[in-house]
């Protein structure tokens, strides 16, 4: 329950999602709920939670910024007209100083239809004899098109292209006939083979554009499928020989009777070669590459449409040619700008052509929806309207239904998901109606420096920091090169020049830091090339301990009262004089102020004769005494004499300042008695071997008689027993032999060889032969 209540408090407070780290103020106010103390003595954590730094006592508690949004252009809606600009977005340039890893939801960008804004109208005709009503309706009913355009604007241009099929086999015959007259007889006007012509730019002028749909003729080709993307493709990027204009809405009518050929169709006729997506018009407007080049992709159409915001309406004729408008057309423009999901549908006598464009036009017009150029990586922008509810915010790019009157605003969402500061602080997009030229250019900043890191605040070479670096927000900022809290640290040049070895950086024993190594515990010079730890010990410790020496580089260096490889021999000779001043009582030498006693003498001073006479013979009463009772002393006065005397099972082991003689005494009985004397610091006491050695005796004829006679008679039992045990294990063999043979039912039915029948029977030797000779004679005769 306790780690529950915890992550509850986690999500509602957001307090555990970030931790507060960085080692400047904008690095750390990145961090959601952090904040930054610049109190120059402040030595608690100056990145902190905001409640942590004030109950830490920091006075100046630097905050996150507030996010700004500047309009650096917001010029107002217009409607345009002769000499006037037409407005429909605004604002047109926003800067925007965005906090990193926060949101910001209050940019607002505003749409509004310009009554007069330009529209370039450009027409793509199909020339074949199937589509000769189009050219027919254009010409009766340009002044009615343009009459209705007028009705939605007064800015507007007309421009026209035909566009047939490549001049090779076998999209169009190549027989000397065909191409004379392409429409198969001289009685239909029919103008030679092409793939596309420019025939009228862009003009206001209504005379000209119909004098150029005049001028089309008729023109065919061999398959049936026509090609129709070339012409696209160069209307859409020939933008100055077509005529488009800057900021206008760009209309082009696709009228057709049949599908396209699309890239990979021109391997039959082998052409090779991909469409560049460029423009290739000579001066009188003829594609001159059709013939080299292969159709383009539908993909590369769809982007050239998007680059150059070209809204296209496919136009297709007849009422039989469903099949075609449905599955080819249809799926087309559902991927096109402008939001037309299908294709109109042109009448036999292409009389609804005015209504095609008149009711497109309009329907683009009341529709507007914006797309955004590449969003930089560390920002996600989403774009919001409630141009559906009316009320609350959706997220949809697209509004619907719009009029002069009624216009709509959209909100931009910006929430940055960075957690570092870039090196890049500003960045760039664009947002535009999809299809027209008007832009809102978009600039972020991202705020990630505070006041104090910034002149006049900030201190840049401050004498704080040894003029290495700029004192900011209470601590140094280092140059390049230098590190520390005043940047006394050189950092210039590798580790390696600072700080190498062959056995690595500092020896592999410590850190490379302000170029000079700071060693590991235990290891010290001047790249950690000593091992500290690699000297002798004495009692125990490292050089005889802190008070004796230390070690430095694998070496023992001692105090002066000291000496030797690990500081264990004292150079003072104080403890070897006597009281009468002599060292060692002048039977020893002075060995690192004690006394190495010469042979038979001990002691501190070697003031005790240990091989002396008398050692043993001054013990020999009190030995027998108290170790087995008897000599000399009785009871009393063994009491009083031999306190220092025991009696033991093994001796012991003598320690290092003892010194032991061993004695053997014999007494009267001739027995042998073993004892030690010990000689200490403290006094002399005796040990005395608690079983003494006697020599054998006679030995006792009892003894050995009866001895003698209890072997003979064990021995007798043990073979009686086996004896019996023998006995008993053979008549168990033979009892189980006979209980077999009785339960064996084949010695039942077996005759007894002790019993003689009663009747004898003897068997003549003669009688089968004479059976055998009396059969073969039969036989014979039987056979004769």
């Amino acid at each position: 329950m306790l780690l529950f209540g915890l992550i509850i408090v986690c999500l509602v407070v957001d307090v555990c999602s970030q931790a507060c780290s960085g080692a400047r103020c904008g690095d750390c106010l990145i961090n959601d709920g952090c904040g930054w103390c610049k109190d120059s003595e402040f030595s608690s954590p100056r990145c902190a939670p905001i409640n942590q730094l004030t109950d830490n006592g920091c006075v100046a508690v630097i905050k996150r910024k507030e996010h700004v949004v500047q309009l650096l252009q917001n010029d107002e809606f217009s409607d345009g007209g002769p000499g006037l600009e037409p407005v429909q977005i605004k604002p047109q340039r926003i800067k925007i100083r965005l906090t990193p890893n926060s949101q910001l939801r209050n940019v607002m960008v505003f749409y509004k239809i310009a009554k007069n804004f330009p529209l370039d109208l450009y027409f793509l005709n199909d020339p074949s004899y199937t589509m000769r009503q189009l050219t027919s309706s254009l010409n009766l009913l340009a002044n009615d098109i343009a009459n209705d355009i007028a009705t939605l604007t007064t800015d507007f241009t007309f421009g026209l292209g035909t566009s047939m099929d490549k001049v090779v086999s076998p999209f169009t015959r190549q027989d000397p006939k065909y191409l004379a007259t392409p429409c198969g007889t001289t009685s239909i006007p029919c103008d030679f083979p092409y793939s596309f012509i420019h025939r009228q730019p862009l003009t206001n002028d209504i005379t000209a554009f119909t004098n150029a749909v005049r001028g089309v003729n008729t023109t065919g080709n061999q398959d049936i499928v026509e090609g129709l993307l070339d012409g696209l493709m160069q209307v859409m990027v020939c933008g100055d020989r077509i005529g488009w204009r800057k900021k206008s809405r760009r209309m082009v009518i696709y009228a057709t009777d049949i599908n396209f050929h699309h890239a990979g169709d021109g391997r039959v006729a082998g052409i090779l070669q991909p469409n560049d997506g460029l423009c290739h018009l000579d001066s009188n407007g003829k594609y001159t590459m059709a013939e080299v080049q292969d159709y383009p992709s539908v993909g590369q159409i769809l982007q050239k449409a998007r680059e150059n915001n070209i809204n296209i309406i496919f136009v297709i004729g007849g009422t039989e040619n469903e099949f075609i408008r449905n599955n080819y057309y249809d799926k087309f423009a559902t991927y096109l700008p402008g939001g037309f999901n299908n294709a109109s549908e042109l009448t036999t006598d292409a009389s609804n052509i005015l209504n095609i464009v008149g009711s497109s036009y309009r329907r683009l017009r009341e529709t507007v929806k914006l797309v955004m150029t590449k969003v930089p990586e560390e920002l996600d922008v989403g774009i919001y309207s409630n141009c559906r509810t009316g009320r609350f915010l959706d997220k949809t790019n697209n509004c619907t239904g719009l009029t002069l009157e009624k216009w709509t605003n959209f909100t931009l969402f910006l929430f940055s998901n960075m957690t570092t500061c870039p090196d890049q602080r500003t960045v760039n997009f664009t947002i535009f109606p999809e299809g027209l030229e008007e832009r809102v250019e978009i600039e972020v900043e991202h705020v990630c420096d505070c006041d104090c890191q910034l002149e006049p605040e900030a201190e840049p070479n401050s004498t704080k920091c040894n003029q290495r670096g700029t004192y900011e927000c209470g601590v140094c900022h280092c140059n390049e090169g230098w590190s520390g809290d005043s940047c006394e640290c050189d950092e210039r040049g590798s580790e390696t020049e600072a700080c190498g070895t062959e056995a690595g950086i500092c020896s592999n024993a410590g850190n490379c830091t302000c170029r000079k190594c700071d060693c590991f515990e235990g290891f010290s010079g001047d790249k950690c090339e000593c091992n500290d730890l690699n000297c002798p010990y004495f009692n125990g410790k490292l050089c005889g301990g802190p008070s004796n020496g230390r070690c430095s580089c694998g070496s023992c260096v001692c105090d002066p009262a000291y000496s030797g490889k690990a500081c264990d021999c004292m150079t003072s000779t104080e403890a070897c004089k006597d009281s009468n001043g002599t060292l060692c009582s002048d039977k020893g030498n002075c060995v690192c102020g004690k006394c190495e006693c010469s042979a038979g003498f001990r002691g501190e001073v070697c003031e005790r004769c240990q091989s002396c006479p008398g050692t043993c013979s001054t013990n020999n009463d009190c030995v027998e005494c108290v170790g087995f009772n008897q000599g000399e002393y009785n009871q009393s006065v063994c009491l009083s004499k031999c306190g220092n005397v025991e009696t033991v099972a093994i001796f012991l082991e003598p320690g290092n300042e003892t010194t032991t003689t061993s004695c053997i005494l014999q007494d009267n009985f001739g027995c042998l008695i073993y004892y030690n004397v010990y000689e200490t610091d403290t006094g002399r006491f005796v040990q005395v071997r608690s079983v003494k050695r006697c020599p054998p005796g006679p030995a006792d004829p009892v003894t050995v008689g009866l001895s003698v006679s209890g072997a003979f008679f064990l021995v007798g039992i043990i073979l009686l027993l086996i004896w019996k045990l023998l006995t008993m294990l053979y008549d168990k063999l033979e009892y189980s032999h006979f209980e077999t043979e009785i339960k064996n039912p084949v010695w039942e039915k077996s005759e007894n060889p002790i019993y003689k029948e009663c009747v004898t029977t003897v068997q003549n030797p003669m009688h089968d032969i004479a059976d055998v000779s009396h059969d073969e004679i039969a036989n014979e005769t039987s056979h004769i």
